[in-house]
């Protein structure tokens, strides 16, 4: 599912660089995680960009984590239009690098980090426009605070990774056994000792 037609996956890079900050700390002593690899992964030519670009990738990654977490449409639209508003917009057809030619939302002579920020947001606003808050999010399994994006036919995804839904599936299927445990076999829960007296009227 290509969102906005660019060559690199804006979409894949946008849950990715938001998934490589989950969970770290960001303090500006604490060391830099590697988003320019994750960036090459993604197809953006990110490999020749200096290191000072991090810092900048960074807080973009924290400011793309706002529309993830929104709780419904009206945030996550308020969450897209905060990134737009600060992307550096100049479309153009652009032929570079012995591509072919293909479309550029920064003028030619935007940075690494521009065309990161304006493509990512241009992503995240077509993934919202289409199909509202039911494609992202932030995974549903305990303790998880990674997010994804569904590219899926049925969107059905909840999880940042099948790891996850894997260890909530079989917590469930525990916390289940669990319940029939203690209900017996008439599905009715088993009766314990009362405490200060009888409560069935309270």
């Amino acid at each position: 599912m290509d969102f906005i037609g660019y060559r690199s996956d804006a979409l894949g890079a946008a849950v990715a660089l938001v998934n490589a900050m989950a969970g770290r700390p960001v303090g500006p002593a604490e060391p830099q995680p590697g988003l320019r690899d994750v960036l090459v992964e993604h197809g953006y030519l990110a490999g020749r960009a200096p290191a000072s670009v991090e810092p900048a990738l960074r807080r973009w990654a924290l400011r793309l984590r706002t529309v993830f977490e929104a709780v419904d449409l009206d945030a996550a639209a308020a969450a897209v239009n905060a990134l737009l508003a600060d992307v550096v917009i100049g479309p153009h057809l652009s032929g570079h690098d012995g591509q072919r030619w293909h479309l550029h939302y920064t003028p030619p002579e935007a940075s690494l980090v521009d065309r990161v920020r304006s493509t990512t947001a241009f992503a995240l606003a077509m993934l919202v426009s289409e199909y509202g808050t039911d494609r992202h999010g932030v995974c549903a399994a305990e303790g998880c605070s990674r997010v994804y994006a569904d590219t899926s036919r049925n969107a059905a995804r909840r999880y940042c990774s099948p790891a996850c839904a894997n260890r909530s599936a079989v917590a469930a299927h525990r916390a289940r056994a669990r319940m029939r445990g203690t209900t017996g076999t008439t599905g009715r829960l088993s009766p314990g000792p009362a405490a200060d007296g009888d409560q069935s009227d309270r």
